[in-house]
Parts: C-alpha cells; sequence; structure tokens
C-alpha cells in the first residue's frame, strides 16, 4: 500500500468516527496537514510503526505512522510507554532498590548499560498502610550466566535422545554404574544445549552421557551411552529429581516472556544480577486482536472452570485473558496482583475490564462452623487493598460474586465449607463495594442460585463446576457481564 492509499484509509476512518473523547483524547493530523481526527492512543509499536487509536464509540483503528504528520510521529516517540486505551494509567511506577537475592518475578526494558526493570512475584504488603513494592531497579552482571529451567516429577513425553548430567551417587549405585548395570541417581539434568559427553567425574558423583528416556507414563528412567557401553539408569523415586536446562542469552531474555528468579547481591547501591533461572511463560499479549479490548479475569479455580467457555463467548469482542494461577485467597490476591496485572503502562499491554474475585478459600475452616481462615472484618480490610492496588490502571472494575456452597462440604485434610458461606462474603463485598460506586459487579453466586440448570449440582458438595454443560452456562454468564461493562466504558468515554 502507498503512502497516499494508506492517508486516505485514514482519513475515510476519520471521517466516519470523528468524535470527541474528552479529557484523554488528542487531535491527530495528517502527513499532509490537510485533514484531522480526535482519538486516544490504543498501542504504538515503535520497531514496525503500527499505531492504534480507540474512538469514544468504541472502534479502533490500526495505522501506520507515515499516514501522521511529524509532530505525532514525535509525540508517539516520546510517549510510547503510555498506557495502552483510555485506561488513564498515569507515568510508570517509582522503582526501588533492595536485595533481589533468590526473588522471582518479570524483567522489562533491558537497557544497553544492563539495567532493567523488574516486577516481584510476590509483594511485602504493609498491614498498616495497605502498601507494598512491586518496581524494582536491577542490572545484570556484564558475565550473568542464564538458564531456563523446567522441573518435572517425570519423563512423560520426552523421547529423543539428548545429553543428561546425573548427580548424587551412592555407593551401591556408584559401583553399579562403574559395572555397567542398573543404576540411580539423585538427581537428573536434561541439557538440550550441550553437544558432548564427559562420561564419569574423577570423583564418581557426576556423570555427563547420552541419555534416552523410556516411553512410559510415568517412566524417571531410560538407556545411557557411556562409551562402547548401553547402561539403563536414572533417578530414584519421590519427590522432583528431573530438570531440563538450557543456557540462554540476554537477547531471549529480550524477545521472551518468562518467569526469572534472581541470584545476585547489592553493590554500590544497586542490585546486580549473576545469575537468572527463567522459566517459560505465555505471552499472552502475542495473540491478542490489537483492535479489540483487553479483558483481565482474576479468581481461583472457578473462574478456571469457566474460562474457555468465557473466551469463546467474547471471541470477536473482547481479548479475554485469565492469571495464569490460582489466585486463592485475598491475602495471595493483594500480593500477587501486580505480577498479574503486569507492566500495564505499556501501550497493548493495559487492560479495559478487569473482573476480580476471592471467596472460596477466605471462607475455609478448620471444623464446620468454626472460625473463617479470613475473618470477615480482614477480608474487607483486603478487598479495599486490592481495589486500590487495580484502581492505576484506569481499567473498569467488575467484582464477580463468590459462588455458592451448596452443602456443608470438606475433610480435615482439604478444610470444610459450610453451606450458605458465600452469602457472608458476598455481603461483606458489598459493603466495601457502597465506597466504589464506579465498580460493577456481575452477581454469578445469584445467576447460579436463580437458574434450574443447576438443580443436580445443588444436591452435591463440590463447589467446582466440572461438567461441560455447566462450564458453558456459567462461563455464558460471565462474558454477558463484560459486555455490559465494555457498554458502560464505552458510554463513559
Amino acid at each position: 500500500m502507498t503512502t497516499r492509499n494508506r492517508t486516505q484509509l485514514l482519513l475515510q476512518f476519520a471521517a466516519v468516527f470523528l468524535l470527541v473523547l474528552g479529557v484523554h483524547a488528542r487531535t491527530w493530523t495528517s502527513a499532509d496537514g490537510a485533514k484531522t481526527f480526535e482519538g486516544e492512543l490504543q498501542s504504538y509499536d515503535a520497531a514496525s510503526g503500527k499505531v492504534g487509536v480507540i474512538l469514544s464509540n468504541g472502534k479502533r483503528m490500526t495505522f501506520e505512522q507515515d499516514t501522521l504528520s511529524a509532530d505525532d510521529i514525535a509525540w508517539l516517540k516520546e510517549n510510547d510507554n503510555r498506557p495502552a486505551g483510555s485506561r488513564g494509567a498515569g507515568p510508570r511506577p517509582t522503582l526501588a532498590v533492595a536485595d533481589l537475592d533468590g526473588v522471582a518475578g518479570k524483567v522489562f526494558d533491558i537497557d544497553s548499560d544492563g539495567s532493567f526493570r523488574f516486577l516481584r512475584q510476590d509483594v511485602q504488603i504493609d498491614p498498616g498502610t495497605g502498601r507494598g513494592q512491586a518496581w524494582f531497579a536491577a542490572y545484570l552482571n556484564k558475565d550473568i550466566e542464564i538458564v531456563q529451567r523446567e522441573d518435572r516429577k517425570n519423563l512423560a513425553g520426552l523421547k529423543d535422545p539428548v545429553i543428561a548430567v546425573f548427580t548424587g551417587f551412592d555407593d551401591a549405585n556408584a559401583r553399579a554404574l562403574k559395572d555397567g548395570k542398573s543404576f540411580r541417581a539423585d538427581h537428573m539434568v536434561l541439557r538440550p544445549d550441550l553437544k558432548e559427553a564427559t562420561g564419569v567425574s574423577d570423583d564418581g558423583q557426576t556423570l555427563v552421557a547420552w541419555f534416552t528416556p523410556r516411553q512410559a507414563r510415568f517412566s524417571r528412567d531410560g538407556v545411557i551411552k557411556l562409551g562402547d557401553r548401553e547402561i539403563p539408569g536414572g533417578v530414584k523415586g519421590g519427590g522432583v529429581r528431573i530438570a531440563i536446562e538450557e543456557q540462554r542469552s540476554v537477547d531471549d531474555l529480550k524477545e521472551g516472556s518468562w518467569r526469572a528468579t534472581l541470584s545476585g547481591k547489592l553493590e554500590g547501591g544497586r542490585f546486580v544480577v549473576d545469575k537468572m533461572l527463567l522459566n517459560p511463560l505465555p505471552d499472552q499479549v502475542k495473540d491478542d486482536d490489537p483492535n479489540l479490548p483487553r479483558v483481565l479475569s482474576v479468581g481461583d479455580s472457578i473462574s478456571m472452570n469457566y474460562e474457555s467457555a468465557a473466551r469463546e463467548n467474547l471471541k470477536g469482542i473482547a481479548n479475554y485473558r485469565r492469571i495464569t494461577d490460582n489466585s486463592w485467597s485475598t491475602a495471595r490476591c493483594i500480593s500477587f496482583i501486580s505480577y498479574w496485572m503486569g507492566d500495564y503502562t505499556k501501550p497493548g499491554r493495559g487492560w479495559d475490564v478487569i473482573l476480580f474475585n476471592s471467596g472460596l478459600h477466605d471462607m475455609k475452616q478448620k471444623e464446620l462452623g468454626g472460625a473463617y481462615a479470613m475473618p470477615l472484618e480482614d477480608y474487607k480490610k483486603n478487598l479495599r487493598i486490592w481495589i486500590e492496588q487495580m484502581k492505576p490502571t484506569g481499567a473498569t472494575l467488575m467484582y464477580v460474586t463468590t459462588t455458592p456452597v451448596q452443602n456443608d462440604s470438606g475433610s480435615a485434610r482439604y478444610a470444610f465449607r459450610s453451606k450458605g458461606a458465600e452469602d457472608d462474603f458476598n455481603n461483606a463485598a458489598r459493603e466495601v463495594l457502597k465506597d466504589y460506586p464506579e465498580i460493577l459487579i456481575c452477581d454469578l453466586a445469584g445467576y447460579i442460585d436463580r437458574s434450574p440448570e443447576f438443580d443436580n449440582w445443588r444436591k452435591g458438595r463440590d463447589v467446582h463446576f466440572w461438567k461441560a454443560g455447566e462450564q458453558v452456562l456459567v462461563g455464558k454468564a460471565v462474558a454477558e457481564s463484560v459486555k455490559k461493562a465494555l457498554e458502560v466504558r464505552r458510554r463513559k468515554n
């Protein structure tokens, strides 16, 4: 497409959607200066030059930066860290310096001098102020070791020969290995990045050899090749004794989506990272439709039950994303919410709607009729902290009511829940939400209580929704609430 055609396309969109957006909108000018329109920056990719703008009716248009004036392009480059969409998230959070040795989180914006921004996974919340520091400044040692690691209980699904590093041999297994007999080591690390087998170490405690896993569902062993001999071997039973490790580069760190655990020390007023252990994470933005709003779902295993159905019902309407783990209780939510929201100040990574719920884990009891794991007053306090943590995103917040406990359930091992306990927590939440009239409510509990389709479910004791039909119904109900939230947002903008 020529520059002239791109400009014409942009102006056609502008002519159709020429609407005023309010305080967050700005006036954009075409490259030839002939036309203007108003809209708010949704996303900007400096590398490709792609620009996304949101209009007052919720529609988004995407175009190339060279269809804009030189002033607009300069503004984009100066403001490429502002929030996506009409989220009003403001400037990036302030960075702190601290000892981050052994701390897990996400790495952002590695600079040429090795500095980077680090988002801590679990934030320490001050019980007095309800605040905690999530963002930190850190530096990469010029000789940093970066290792991708995946811990495994078995070798299921692995079949190709690979270099394996066995460590921890007791006397009996050391002799067995020496005699070419079956052995068991304490630990095994598979190294796809290595190509050379060095054999047995001088002290007999380490073996580096080509290894072919045995094909079985819960296999923890296989066959090694040591010289001309093929020897059966593996790891002992119990616990996590197998890992897959591969050396990575700083470029890999920049390009991928990772959970990083840091090893390092404070030096001269800054934290320097000597080693970084990476676990791959799904990059949810990668599969987003940039023309659709982004929705984040924060919840426990109930939200896992309806995740697929909700996403299916929002196809073509919103990019529906759920946190990658279980939110558990409000105590965990206020510790992890910054990590789950990610760097929402980056274009394309902000949130338009955030669904949030916690209750089923807060209401657990050591015995039926006993005290709740999270006292109601503490539950309300945590909800307030949680809400204040999410507000800077500028997203439309929607509380999802805690789903019913249909009958007394549980055991001494897994804790108990009393029938109807959700009412206590939903009433407590509504009391808090009176102070936040802008927060919407998805009354999922009320929907389930009123729906005859859940009559059979109400006879059971499992609070989850395992049947496909149940999941479809619950997911559709959540999706309908999201659509309403998006409509409210559109009208507000």
